[in-house]
């Protein structure tokens, strides 16, 4: 695993299915594993799950929230009377905030004896949707009431409008934009 994980680790995620590592309450492994395992003691998978997960900076993210023991278990016997934490997610150690909650979700027909793992995460949106949109400019109410400035801005806006070309007849401009725009979809 930790060859996989040297090689594609990029993001700061690995989902572990089916590592059969039952992760205890000792408090040895309780910075990396949280309190809130589905076992009372930790089985060798799970010791080398943990020491992986010290090895590259890693929580193992499964067991750090609190849920009832019947959505804690990720695996049921074929005889469904043995339900075990053996699949975990983990995520590197500054990459814990964006998690909100992992849980297993029992209901889901998947034809499998394992329960899929429900996992919650954080988006945080990119900076570009975090700008603020351009700011309007507001009239300065003073510059009218200014009779020099009032009469600059009437001049302004009489030779903006002279520059305007005049069109006699809206029926003619209707149809040289119709035959312009007839052109281009041709």
């Amino acid at each position: 695993m930790q060859n996989v994980t040297s090689s594609t680790y990029t993001d700061g995620f690995t989902v572990n299915t089916t590592t059969h590592a039952k992760l205890g309450k000792e408090p040895a492994y309780q910075k990396i594993t949280g309190k809130h395992t589905l076992h009372e003691e930790i089985n060798r998978n799970g010791e080398l799950l943990c020491d992986f997960a010290a090895a590259n900076n890693m929580l193992v993210m499964s067991t750090q929230f609190q849920h009832k023991q019947i959505h804690k278990g990720t695996w049921r016997s074929p005889y469904h009377n043995i339900v075990n934490q053996i699949d975990h997610v983990l995520v590197n150690q500054n990459k814990r905030e964006i998690i909100e909650d992992i849980r297993s979700l029992r209901d889901s027909n998947i034809e499998s004896d394992h329960y899929l793992l429900k996992t919650t995460l954080k988006q945080k949106l990119p900076n570009i949707y975090k700008k603020k949109p351009n700011q309007i400019t507001k009239w300065n109410k003073r510059n009218i009431q200014d009779p020099s400035k009032l009469r600059q801005y009437r001049t302004s806006l009489h030779n903006k409008l002279e520059n305007i070309p005049n069109t006699n007849n809206i029926n003619e401009e209707w149809e040289k934009n119709e035959r312009s725009n007839n052109g281009r979809s041709k």
